[in-house]
């Protein structure tokens, strides 16, 4: 079956997405609560009452949405992975690899607040490593600093990732005053907009205590048994996948390894950042499983073809597992 994905033509398109849309009709059969999916509305600013709402009204519409959505990340994620060189060939595995982990359980699956971020400092992630070695890039800093600003006023949590962003920078570039300068003003630039809007357009400045910007350390585990399986499903992968990352490439190896250790450095920091939320998991945990789904593309594409498929049929079966039978005990 992985051999369906390992092709880079319409019919290849055709087969992810129907894969995607066989990979939530667990969640159209049966839609998670509301209770299930916590506070997916969420923002730092308050609370979009409106996706809560529709939700309520019609939950599988819901669901194809969030479909539509990740489906359409899948195919962004797939050209960062390729644009990047972090994947050798041109194919729909990595759009495969990420849509099977976001399936993983309705928490992550139904678009959040915490997805949207999460997306955003993809995005980010992804111009971190393609931030060219030689080049002046403060126009570039700038942006990449906005983009954590942006995620930040969508889940403020996420704000410390920040910290990951400068030390991956700085592992990739030599240190340029003026550009870390624009990295931070680039910051704050989002939450500068956001509170200069709404004071010219109603007069009354944000306080913080209108702010949601409550934090807690895990205190409940839903999902118990499929929490368990997920976990040593992530780490058991993530080994192997770093294990076989650097193997069988060629090319410039020091960006090469400079690219993988943002990788890992980011998926590192953001495990932190998703344990931020008095349930696990919760839709938080998002953002590390966007970049797992870059170590999983690694054990799935490596040089040992018969691993590779023996992979990939058990990340599927797992997943099925976790959605079918193990949530609901």
């Amino acid at each position: 079956m992985l051999l369906l994905f390992k092709r880079n033509d319409i019919i290849g398109f055709v087969i992810l997405a129907f894969v995607a849309f066989l990979l939530q009709i667990s969640y159209l059969f049966n839609p998670p609560t509301l209770s299930e999916l916590g506070n997916f509305y969420t923002n730092s600013f308050g609370t979009f009452n409106w996706l809560r709402d529709f939700y309520a009204a019609a939950p599988r519409l819901y669901i194809l949405v969030s479909t539509i959505f990740w489906f359409g990340f899948s195919i962004y994620f797939k050209k960062v992975l390729i644009s990047l060189h972090l994947v050798a060939h041109r194919d729909f595995v990595p759009s495969i690899a990420v849509l099977i982990v976001v399936s993983s359980l309705p928490i992550f699956f139904v678009m959040s607040v915490a997805s949207w971020a999460a997306v955003i400092l993809f995005v980010a992630l992804g111009m971190m490593l393609g931030t060219p070695y030689n080049k002046t890039a403060r126009s570039r800093y700038f942006f990449i600093g906005s983009l954590v600003g942006l995620a930040a006023t969508l889940y403020w949590p996420y704000v410390w990732i920040f910290l990951a962003v400068l030390i991956v920078l700085l592992s990739m570039r030599i240190f340029v005053l003026q550009e870390i300068i624009a990295l931070c003003i680039g910051l704050f630039f989002p939450a500068y907009l956001i509170w200069a809007l709404h004071y010219v357009f109603t007069g009354i400045v944000f306080t913080w205590s209108s702010l949601a910007l409550d934090f807690s350390l895990p205190v409940a585990i839903q999902y118990m048994l499929a929490s368990q399986v997920f976990l040593v499903f992530i780490i058991i992968l993530s080994f192997y996948g770093i294990y076989v990352s650097r193997k069988g490439k060629s090319g410039n190896m020091v960006q090469y390894i400079k690219k993988w250790n943002g990788v890992l450095l980011f998926f590192l920091a953001s495990i932190l950042l998703g344990l931020g939320a008095a349930i696990f998991p919760s839709n938080a945990f998002i953002l590390p499983l966007l970049s797992f789904s870059i170590i999983l593309c690694s054990t799935l594409i490596n040089n040992h073809k018969k691993y590779n498929t023996f992979t990939f049929y058990l990340v599927f079966i797992v997943v099925l597992s976790l959605q079918w039978v193990l949530r609901f005990i």
